[in-house]
């Protein structure tokens, strides 16, 4: 009998010791990226330890499925594991099961709540709901906890530009720049809310901070453009949306503002087009902009036609029937049938979606005017 405990024992030394040596083999695999080889070493392993590592290389080799089923059976054997529970949750979501997702990260809440990457990670699964005031309910529980994390700081600091809380956005990035100087995404951020207050020169001075430590995208060259045509620095925003265009060539944005700088600078037929190549290569709401502004620049250099069938377009592609008054304006330079000017001067008073107040009176005026030469002609 005491040779059979011993031999029972003993078997049960060399299983562990199996497992402990599959667990080592497979560790010293993982570290060399050799994710198929550990496989095939922890399938047969039924450790946790083993079963973790498994579902690990699994995502590594991209067998997700395979990966989800580990990590089910981790915590059908331990409910409570944290680690199963937060990569399932990772898992869930990058599959695009985000109510799965959002359950497992809300269960990991109530196991711990001190822990920031937890936080941090249903965070930013709420802005995939597009539910921002929960994430920022996290995102500064997260800062709580980890108020190093430079990422949540950006992250919050966002949703707080994005509300108009500008302030608080501003408190909030000057502590992420006190933690990290270099964080491109901190002086973006700057940028973006110097921005939203119209203060350009801080827009300016964050730009160049961010491109003086490498940065070169594209989309703040075209806010550094932004702000130098509003500071009136017309050469320099001229340069930054010339080199948008060495990017995207297609650029409506920049065409437009190219268009604006060369006005500034009383060089219309190079602002003309400009504009033209905004509209050619236009696919947003912002037509009606791009055609008024070429018909503001036919209609001060008396090419009348070309600028009412700008005004027409911008009519057309628009709800504005302020547009109106700018046909009617243009034909009453150019005809001398002011029956059909009255009859157009009327039609924008009596439009629906007329905004401009200067227009309206403009418009008022000039009707009686031409009603009352009409008048005067009649009188015998």
């Amino acid at each position: 009998m005491t040779r059979f405990y011993y031999s029972l024992l003993l078997a049960l030394l060399c299983i562990n010791l199996g497992k402990a040596q599959a667990e080592i083999e497979a560790q010293t695999l993982i570290r060399q990226y050799q994710y198929e080889k550990a496989i095939g070493i922890l399938k047969d392993c039924p450790t946790i330890t083993c079963r973790l590592d498994l579902a690990f290389c699994l995502v590594k080799a991209g067998r997700i499925k395979e990966a989800i089923d580990n990590y089910q059976s981790v915590l059908e054997k331990e409910p409570a594991n944290t680690l199963a529970m937060m990569n399932l949750a990772s898992l869930y979501e990058k599959s695009n099961k985000l109510f799965q997702a959002k359950k497992t990260y809300q269960t990991l809440l109530k196991i711990d709540s001190t822990n920031a990457f937890v936080y941090k990670s249903y965070a930013i699964l709420c802005l995939k709901f597009s539910e921002d005031s929960l994430a920022k309910i996290y995102f500064k529980k997260a800062i709580a906890i980890n108020p190093a994390d430079v990422e949540n700081i950006v992250e919050l600091g966002r949703l707080l530009v994005k509300s108009d809380s500008i302030p608080e956005a501003h408190k909030l990035i000057n502590k992420g720049i006190l933690l990290d100087t270099t964080y491109i995404a901190l002086w973006h951020l700057k940028a973006r809310a110097n921005y939203r207050e119209s203060n350009f020169k801080p827009v300016v001075a964050s730009i160049k901070k961010a491109m003086a430590l490498g940065d070169s995208t594209i989309s703040y060259q075209q806010l550094l453009g932004y702000s130098y045509f509003y500071l009136d620095s017309i050469p320099q925003a001229i340069a930054c949306f010339e080199k948008v265009l060495s990017v995207e060539i297609e650029s409506e944005p920049a065409f437009f503002y190219l268009g604006l700088c060369y006005t500034k600078l009383k060089k219309e037929e190079v602002a003309l087009q400009y504009f033209q190549q905004a509209i050619n290569a236009g696919l947003s709401d912002d037509l009606p902009k791009y055609y008024e502004r070429i018909g503001f620049i036919d209609e001060k250099n008396a090419r009348y036609n070309n600028a009412i069938d700008a005004y027409q377009k911008a009519w057309e592609y628009s709800a504005k029937d302020d547009y109106l008054y700018l046909i009617a304006r243009v034909n009453d330079w150019k005809s001398t049938n002011k029956t059909k000017v009255l009859k157009l001067y009327k039609q924008y008073l009596l439009s629906k979606n007329k905004k401009n107040t200067e227009y309206i009176t403009l418009a008022t005026a000039r009707i009686k005017e031409l009603e009352a030469v009409k008048d005067a002609k009649v009188k015998p």
